[in-house]
C-alpha cells in the first residue's frame, strides 16, 4: 500500500500574510489542521476546496467547502457515507451543484468514487465494488471533462497486465469502463498526488518515477512519456496551455532551484528549458483564455513561498509576492483564480486579486510566408526560417467567419516548408496560423 505523504504538517505552525495581489478567504474545517490542499475553480462565481489526508498526518475531516459568489461566502459540507480511516484524494466540480470525489482507504487499502449533484448535501457513491478493490489500489485523481465524460485514475493494482488502475465513463460515472493497454512506465511506478492537467478531449498526470502519461481521447487510450524526470527527482506539476504546448515542473525541496520542461507536440516529448525569474515548485496551472501560466509554491525549508506568472510559454517568470505559503492552484479565468491557503490556522484559500494575468504577453511573432499570394488555384507554399520554429508545429486555417477548415500538425525541424492545399475552398480570404513552442505567424491567404 503507498504511504500517505506527509509533506506540509510542519507548516501548520507558521503563518502567512497575503499581499495585496491575494486575499485570503477563510473558512473552517471541524479539524485545526484541515487545509485546503485541493482547490476547483469552476467559474468567477464558483469554486471548491477540499481537505485531505495525502499532506497531513491523521487529517481526516473529509469534507468540502464551495463558494457560489466568487469567495465572499464559504460553506463547508460532510461528504457523508465515508468512514474517518478514508481520505478523500481528488475532487473534480463542473458547477455549483455538481462534482466528483475520489477517496483512499487509509487502513486497508481500495477506494472509491462519489458523486454530489446538491452541491456536497448528499454524495452517492459511483465506483462499482470491483474498482480499486485491491490492497494496493489507490485512486489518485478524479478529473470530469463536462457532465458525461470523466476519468478516474489509481495505482498499479496487478490486474489488467499490470499498468495503472484506470477508468473512463461516458455519462457522467453511471457505468465505468477500465482502459485497457495502459503502457507500464518504470518500475515501481505509483500515481501521485498532483493534480491532472487537461485542456479539450487531453489529459496528462505524472507518476512518482518522472513519466508522464497523456490521452487524447478522454482516457480511453493511453501513451507514456518516460523518464522526463527520474525517480530522485520525480515530475510534480503539469499545465498545457493547449492540446499541444505544455510545462512540466520537477520541484526541489531542498532549495529553489527547479527544473521546468517544455512539450509542443501534446507531451509525447519533453525538453529541459532554461528560464529566469521566480519559478514556484508546488504547482503550476494555465490561465484559460490567453495562454498565460501561473506558478505558486510554499516553504517547506526551501524557501520557496509566493507565486509568478509567465506570458512567454515559461521561459519567465515574474514575480507577485513571496510571502504566501500556497497549496495547490486552479484558474477559471484571469480573474477566477484560487489556490489553497496554509496558515497557523489551517483553513480557507488565497484568491488572486491582481489583473495582471488578464494581459497577454507580447506574442513572439515569427517569420513565416506564403506564396503565391493571391494564389489562383488555391496552392500556397508556406516557408518559415530554418531557426525559427522548432518541434512540432500546428497549422490552422481559419475562414472569414473564423470557421476552422484545415489543421494539421507539421514537424518543422525536418525541412523550412510546406504545401497548402486550398482548392477546395471557395474563393476569398483565409487566416493561417503557424504555431509552435517557439511563437506563433499569422498570415492571411486569399484564393481567387
Amino acid at each position: 500500500m503507498k504511504t500517505v505523504v506527509q509533506l506540509v504538517a510542519g507548516l501548520l505552525l507558521t503563518t502567512a500574510t497575503a499581499q495585496a495581489q491575494w486575499v485570503a478567504q477563510p473558512f473552517n474545517f471541524t479539524q485545526p489542521q484541515a487545509a485546503a490542499v485541493y482547490t476547483d475553480a469552476v467559474d468567477a462565481n464558483t469554486a471548491w476546496a477540499m481537505s485531505s489526508g495525502l499532506l497531513a498526518e491523521n487529517v481526516r475531516t473529509n469534507q468540502v467547502a464551495l463558494t457560489t459568489n466568487g469567495g465572499q461566502n464559504w460553506v463547508v459540507k460532510q461528504v457523508t457515507g465515508i468512514s474517518s480511516s478514508e481520505t478523500l484524494t481528488s475532487i473534480s466540480a463542473i458547477s455549483a451543484t455538481t462534482a466528483w470525489v475520489s477517496t483512499f482507504r487509509t487502513s486497508t487499502g481500495g477506494g472509491r468514487v462519489l458523486k454530489t449533484i446538491d452541491g456536497g448535501a448528499t454524495w452517492v457513491v459511483q465506483s462499482t465494488a470491483i474498482m480499486f478493490s485491491e490492497a494496493n489500489s489507490y485512486p489518485n485523481s478524479v478529473y470530469f471533462f463536462d457532465a458525461t465524460n470523466g476519468m478516474v485514475m489509481g495505482d498499479v493494482d496487478g490486474r489488467n497486465g499490470g499498468g495503472l488502475e484506470i477508468y473512463y465513463t461516458s455519462n457522467g460515472g453511471t457505468t465505468w469502463t477500465r482502459s485497457v493497454n495502459v503502457p507500464t512506465g518504470t518500475n515501481g511506478e505509483f500515481g501521485t498526488f498532483f493534480p491532472v492537467a487537461a485542456v479539450g478531449n487531453s489529459i496528462w498526470f505524472p507518476n512518482n518515477e518522472g513519466d508522464i502519461f497523456r490521452s487524447r481521447d478522454r482516457g480511453v487510450t493511453w501513451q507514456v512519456a518516460k523518464q522526463v524526470g527520474s525517480s530522485d527527482d520525480p515530475v510534480g506539476s503539469i499545465a498545457f496551455r493547449d492540446e499541444l504546448n505544455g510545462l512540466a515542473v520537477v520541484p526541489s525541496f531542498a532549495n529553489t532551484q527547479h527544473e521546468l520542461f517544455s512539450s509542443a507536440d501534446g507531451g509525447a516529448t519533453w525538453t529541459r528549458l532554461a528560464y529566469t525569474g521566480p519559478l514556484h515548485g508546488f504547482g503550476i496551472v494555465r490561465v484559460p483564455g490567453n495562454g498565460n501560466y501561473l506558478s505558486v509554491g510554499l516553504d517547506l525549508g526551501n524557501g520557496d513561498q509566493g507565486s509568478s506568472y509567465s506570458q512567454d510559454n515559461g521561459k519567465t517568470w515574474i514575480r507577485l509576492e513571496s510571502t504566501i505559503d500556497h497549496l495547490f492552484v486552479d484558474a477559471a479565468s484571469p480573474t477566477a483564480v484560487w489556490s489553497g491557503n496554509i496558515s497557523a490556522d489551517g483553513t480557507g484559500v488565497n484568491k488572486l486579486t491582481s489583473t495582471v494575468l488578464s494581459n497577454r504577453g507580447a506574442t513572439l511573432v515569427l517569420g513565416a510566408s506564403l506564396s503565391p499570394n493571391p494564389s489562383a488555384n488555391g496552392q500556397f507554399r508556406v516557408q518559415w526560417p530554418a531557426a525559427a520554429h522548432t518541434g512540432a508545429a500546428t497549422l490552422t486555417v481559419l475562414d472569414v467567419l473564423g470557421r476552422q477548415v484545415q489543421r494539421r500538425t507539421l514537424d518543422v525541424t525536418r525541412g523550412t516548408e510546406t504545401t497548402l492545399d486550398l482548392s477546395g475552398e471557395k474563393s476569398g480570404v483565409y487566416q493561417v496560423r503557424l504555431e509552435s513552442g517557439s511563437g506563433v505567424s499569422q498570415l492571411r491567404a486569399q484564393v481567387r
